[in-house]
């Protein structure tokens, strides 16, 4: 009782709600004002309903076991009124599946709950280039980031292309002399990118219908400033499944 503290809120679930062990709990929080007990029993005559400031009456089921004994069935209904009472309480506060990833940081369904914004390269490491390089320059700077592709801007910033290794061997075979090219002739426009919040899972799944190994990665609706790249690999290494 020495863990139940001012501002609390207490939930009991008993059947019977005259257990002994409740009483001393039941008692305590009757004295604090400012603990809120809530009871869950199926008898309306009980010590728990009566004392509870919130009172949840459960019919009075049969157990399933022999003799009526054993608790079997209002376990099972004890257990769906708190799922009941958990979900309520999930809508009223808007409880996200992004909420429960930052308190379960670890578990498999926060592993699933990955975002591209969670696995995506930032900053200095991104392979970004002016649109005016030419393809001999290129070529040196997606061989130094080793990441097999490269974002493509304006001199403002936007995004406008992108190239990987695969179209820089397209590109050599279908032209003689093409290191003086400039990316812009050759690129390709319009790449695609997707929101950093969106799911790693539904990224991975874009990419493969794509026939793509890389996205882009915006924030909120500017699709045209990149701020960071996912690849194919990262994804499939974080375990998502």
């Amino acid at each position: 009782m020495g863990q139940i503290t001012s501002g609390d809120v207490v939930i009991l679930i008993s059947n019977s709600g005259q257990s002994e062990e409740l009483k001393n709990i039941i008692q305590y929080t009757s004295r604090n004002k400012n603990i809120k007990l809530i009871g869950i029993t199926s008898k309306k005559d009980s010590i728990l309903y009566k004392n509870s400031d919130a009172a949840f009456l459960m019919p009075n089921i049969k157990e399933a076991g022999p003799e009526n004994i054993v608790p079997t069935s209002s376990t099972t209904a004890q257990l769906a009124l708190g799922d009941a009472i958990a979900i309520a309480c999930m809508k009223y506060k808007n409880f996200t599946k992004f909420d429960f990833k930052k308190f379960h940081p670890s578990g498999s369904l926060s592993i699933k709950l990955k975002t591209v914004g969670d696995l995506m390269i930032t900053g200095k490491k991104l392979p970004v280039v002016s649109e005016n390089v030419n393809m001999k320059n290129a070529i040196k700077i997606i061989n130094n980031k080793k990441l097999g592709a490269l974002i493509i801007v304006k001199k403002n910033g936007d995004t406008v292309g992108f190239l990987t290794d695969g179209d820089l061997k397209r590109i050599a075979q279908k032209y003689n002399d093409f290191t003086n090219l400039e990316l812009k002739k050759v690129m390709k426009k319009n790449p695609v990118s997707v929101d950093e919040n969106t799911l790693a899972a539904s990224a991975l799944s874009l990419m493969n219908s794509k026939k793509i190994t890389s996205l882009c990665i915006h924030k909120k609706n500017k699709s045209h400033k990149t701020v960071g790249l996912v690849h194919m690999h990262d994804i499939l290494n974080s375990n998502i499944n």
